[in-house]
């Protein structure tokens, strides 16, 4: 027997003590859940979102919300967006209008303190969006639809069909609007809600309530394979600073491969081949997802986000005088003394044989120096392999050059013997880096 659903309560697990942006665009959905809103004792302020996508109807639907909000003395944010002219390349206008639209709420949410936003989606929006991933071939996470909670988002009617929400409107004369672009059949989504649903519930009248009771197993599912996934992580990971980590090569590969792919897919390569070339690549190898970096290094991944790099380090630094000292992309202290003054880790150099001003910068393919008491002319890449530094790590070695454009010191790692200091040293330049 079909399940009977009392719309009057599914606001009652939320919290009184809480705040709560309403996000309303005027359709049936969003305004029966801001009439539960304003007869139930929560504190709440409602959101609106003009895209100016249809003219007069977005207008309109715009003015049903402000009256409303007016009419019940309702706290109402409301934003139009010019989305058209705001589009940009390939972007897709369904992707923009949600991407402004939550950096609004996420605004609002920041400057007033709000605990939780709130969206309408219900029972046939997360069907609609399970049968758009599964064309995708997205994997369990994409198969287990929308959840009631998400961070900050609640979707208290996630489990109530469309009928019935728009059964409850007219028996409580609640007005709305109808977008018309949602009978286009243009629109996968669309084809989806007026084609694929209707002709599944024609078979098997509670399809709905049965697909929604297998998304609510799948989210179980992924759960229990995520915590899996977490421990496997934590036990393959070597070490974490700055945001670049390493991972044993080793234990990944031994690991039950469902949990090694999620562990990939968390760093966006949710291909099952990306997965095993990865596994498989040897030394120097790296991949590149959407999110992050790879580099292979002997038996260790050294996984990188992407966008975390030091644009300092792109950007050549100009030495016009001393005592120079900076802390960031790495910490370099270059002082003058009269006297030799060689301490642990410090580097010394002739200052009579140096040209200002100085330059410090990223080293490039092509670049060679005479390594000190040495046997002539290197490339840089040749003593960076020698000294088996990682190809990350071989990403953020600096230079630092003279007036001349001669590499005085491969900062950190080892100086030029055209600049030693000798018996006939009178003043110094003292280089320290860490």
């Amino acid at each position: 027997m079909k399940r009977k659903i009392n719309l009057i309560e599914v606001l009652m697990e939320l919290s009184s003590n809480k705040t709560y942006l309403l996000a309303v665009s005027g359709g049936v959905d969003s305004m029966v859940l801001l009439y539960l809103f304003l007869n139930s004792k929560l504190s709440f302020s409602v959101v609106h979102c003009n895209f100016q996508l249809r003219g007069e109807d977005s207008d309109l639907d715009e003015k049903l919300v402000e009256d409303f909000c007016k009419k019940n003395k309702l706290e109402l944010f409301s934003k139009k967006f010019n989305t058209l002219q705001l589009k940009k390349g390939g972007q897709s206008i369904e992707m923009l209008a949600r991407s402004l639209r939550y950096n609004y709420f996420n605004e609002l949410i920041n400057q007033f303190g709000f605990d939780y936003l709130v969206t309408a989606h219900h029972l046939n929006d997360n069907a609609e969006t399970f049968f758009i991933n599964l064309l995708r071939g997205s994997g369990l996470k994409g198969l287990s639809g929308m959840s009631f909670q998400k961070n900050k988002i609640l979707r208290p009617l996630l489990k109530i069909s469309r009928k019935e929400i728009e059964k409850f409107a007219n028996t409580h004369d609640i007005i709305w609007r109808e977008d018309i672009t949602n009978q286009s059949l243009n629109f996968l989504r669309n084809k989806i809600r007026h084609k694929v649903i209707p002709e599944l519930e024609s078979i098997k009248f509670d399809f709905l309530d049965q697909l929604n009771k297998s998304m609510e197993i799948m989210q179980s599912s992924y759960a229990f394979i995520e915590k899996e996934m977490l421990r496997l992580k934590s036990k393959a990971i070597i070490s974490e600073e700055d945001g670049v980590c390493k991972y044993s090569k080793i234990i990944l590969s031994n690991a039950d491969f469902i949990l090694v792919y999620y562990f990939f897919s968390s760093l966006g390569f949710s291909n099952e081949k990306d997965v095993n070339n990865i596994l498989l690549a040897g030394t120097g190898r790296f991949f590149i997802s959407s999110s992050h970096k790879i580099w292979i290094n002997r038996e260790e991944l050294i996984v990188e986000e992407i966008g975390r790099e030091i644009t300092n380090y792109n950007k050549p630094i100009l030495v016009k005088e001393l005592p120079f000292n900076i802390e960031n992309p790495v910490k370099i202290k270059i002082t003058k003394s009269e006297n030799l003054e060689k301490e642990i880790g410090n580097e010394v150099v002739d200052f009579n044989k140096i040209s200002f001003p100085l330059i410090i910068r990223k080293w490039n393919e092509g670049d060679y120096f005479y390594p000190i008491n040495g046997n002539g002319k290197k490339k840089i890449s040749k003593l960076l392999k020698d000294n088996k530094i990682s190809i990350l790590r071989k990403n953020e070695v600096l230079v630092l050059c003279d007036n001349s454009g001669a590499i005085i010191w491969v900062i950190g790692i080892r100086l030029d013997d055209r600049f030693k200091v000798t018996s006939e040293t009178l003043s110094y330049i003292n280089l320290s880096s860490s």
